[in-house]
């Protein structure tokens, strides 16, 4: 009788040793933490910023549609785009919300942006007279990350953020002519 309950346990255990090994061997190979390490360490300054101001966007109606470095003028673009015709009474509001959450991810990677100009843009969705929808520029800023760094990002957080947005270090802003009245 003892010799049966060894092998019942024996079995057991090889059993669950083999589902292990079985669950394991299924699992995607992205789940290796080593390899998550490595395609972190792979990742761009443009890969790892798209994923973080993405994830500080989630909430927002503003989504980035991309970032790309441009060596020969040093600088970082930063797309946003929202999917509001673009006379929305909120789109600058938006923009510039959007712009300082970005800046705050932006400023925790100095050793990768030193010295670089950081330029966003900002499209949105414009109604042609027949009815027909395009995607149109409707904003455009720059600053330099030098200077990004001595701005306190929570400052400009909440209601009339965009008329600090010229106060906050930033080149010049620049809005799409049906949107520049009032700025």
């Amino acid at each position: 009788m003892l010799h049966l309950e060894i092998r019942r346990h024996f079995l057991l255990i090889f059993i669950i040793l083999c589902l292990t090994a079985l669950i394991y061997s299924n699992l995607p190979f992205d789940n290796d933490p080593m390899n998550i390490s490595v395609q972190q360490e792979n990742q761009t300054i443009e890969d790892i910023l798209f994923d973080e101001i993405s994830l500080a966007l989630d909430a927002s109606e503003v989504r980035i549609t991309g970032v790309s470095y441009y060596e020969d003028i040093d600088s970082i673009v930063i797309g946003f785009e929202k999917k509001w015709l673009y006379i929305n009474p909120d789109i600058k509001a938006s923009m510039v919300d959007s712009v300082f959450t970005a800046t705050s991810v932006i400023v925790t990677h100095p050793e990768e942006l030193a010295g670089k100009k950081i330029v966003f843009t900002g499209s949105a969705i414009r109604r042609n007279g027949i009815g027909g929808q395009n995607m149109v520029k409707i904003f455009q800023t720059e600053i330099a990350f030098d200077d990004a760094l001595y701005v306190d990002w929570d400052e400009f957080n909440g209601p009339g953020g965009q008329k600090e947005l010229k106060n906050a270090s930033f080149e010049y802003v620049w809005w799409h002519s049906t949107l520049s009245a009032g700025t």
